[in-house]
């Protein structure tokens, strides 16, 4: 036993020395560049063929710029507020503006001026006194609430004008009855008012001269002086005839719809004529 343990023993050690002295014998130091003995040329087709796949690369979108910010759009959301009622801006045309409560009647290109205060937010009429324009042929405007129905009258006095001045005949006077005035759009045509077309109290002779003597007399004249405007008129027959006029003193309107609030209305307006 002893001395087969000591042959393969022995084997052994050959084999392990002839194996270090075989690797120190394929150590030939480092690897020199372009050394024909380091090429390694491949022939067999196997080795040579292609394996790795095409590489796809997935092109991801680039993410949008963001749009410039329009400067005009920009301010205007900025500003932007929830709309609020705007009052009613005054007309820049003139003239006569009576703002009753929900109601508002306009008549352009006069002026007029009142006496009194008049409390319109809670009246149903008010009154003026034309101071300078002209009504014949101008228009009447509802420019706040609706109108269905425009009614027209006026009165006339008959007024004495000579070089003693102008004496007013109260008795003689005359009120018309209401008339409808055409218009639409809240827009209505004030007419009927020219000298012409007014009508008047007709009287005679001797109404006409009882006529100046109480006016004389309201007046506190003396009989000298009454007796002067009743020589004045001592050859009038008709009341249009000089130095007698038919005179407009008043014209009224009555307005009848529905104010902004839509609730049926009636207002009046009156427009006084100096003498």
């Amino acid at each position: 036993m002893s001395g087969r343990f000591s042959w393969f023993l022995l084997v052994g050690l050959t084999f392990a020395f002839a194996s270090c002295e075989d690797k120190q014998q394929k150590n030939h130091g480092a690897i020199v560049l372009n050394d024909p003995s380091t090429i390694v040329t491949e022939n067999d087709s196997l080795y040579l063929m292609d394996y790795v796949g095409d590489i796809k690369v997935l092109e991801q979108p680039l993410p949008e710029p963001p749009a410039p910010a329009d400067s005009n759009t920009t301010a205007a959301t900025a500003t932007q507020e929830p709309a609020a009622e705007q009052p009613v801006q005054p007309s820049s045309e003139q003239g006569l503006t009576v703002a009753f409560k929900g109601v508002t009647i306009f008549i352009p290109n006069i002026e007029t001026r009142t006496y009194q205060d008049q409390d319109l937010k809670n009246a149903n009429g008010a009154s003026y006194e034309l101071t300078k324009g002209v009504l014949n042929g101008n228009t009447l405007r509802i420019t706040e609430g609706e109108a269905t129905r425009v009614e027209q009258r006026y009165k006339t006095i008959i007024v004495v004008k000579n070089e003693l001045g102008t004496l007013p005949l109260e008795t003689l006077m005359e009120l018309t009855d209401w008339k409808e005035i055409k218009g639409n759009n809240n827009i209505y045509k004030i007419t009927g008012l020219a000298t012409k077309d007014l009508k008047y109290e007709k009287a005679s002779r001797g109404a006409i001269r009882n006529a100046v003597s109480k006016a004389a007399r309201s007046q506190r004249m003396s009989r000298a002086m009454e007796q002067k405007w009743l020589n004045s008129v001592k050859k009038v027959r008709a009341s249009n005839q000089k130095p007698l006029f038919v005179v407009l003193r008043s014209v009224m309107w009555k307005i009848d719809g529905k104010d902004k609030n839509g609730k049926f209305f009636q207002k009046q307006l009156r427009m006084d004529f100096p003498l």
